[in-house]
């Protein structure tokens, strides 16, 4: 029996796309995107199977899907313009491939990354900063 955010096809049959395929494609939408990569948590500790850093959940009963996307920016970069990048092509990618509704697509800036390669992290206590560095 087919679920509820499987398609119609035209000749009445169902179209059912997984939510693998989906996410590989946010994956590859996030590849063609300069001074942004994504992130896995098994990536970052070099552990176990590479994670996509994508995770996708499809609303059954709606047939919509939203999309968190766990990413690496580029030292240098802006991180609000590249996040809307991310969210624009992701959902106009996905929108136009398999023809779901994107009802969200929710970028999660994990850290940043240098030319060299190497990953920076973003947690940075607010108590840290002194008040005399907040002011420059």
């Amino acid at each position: 029996m087919p679920d509820n955010d499987d398609k119609k096809s035209s000749n009445g049959g169902m179209i059912h796309i997984s939510e693998d395929v989906i996410a590989e494609l946010a994956r590859k939408t996030i590849q063609g995107i300069p001074n942004i990569k994504t992130a896995g948590l098994a990536q970052r500790f070099n552990i176990g199977r590479k994670s996509s850093g994508i995770r996708v959940s499809v609303e059954h009963s709606q047939g919509k899907i939203s999309v968190d996307a766990y990413v690496l920016v580029k030292y240098g970069q802006r991180i609000p313009d590249l996040a809307w990048d991310v969210q624009e092509k992701i959902k106009d990618n996905l929108e136009r491939y398999t023809g779901y509704d994107v009802k969200a697509v929710n970028v999660n800036v994990q850290g940043i990354y240098t030319n060299s390669g190497d990953n920076i992290s973003m947690n940075i206590e607010p108590e840290s900063i002194s008040p005399d560095e907040e002011a420059d």
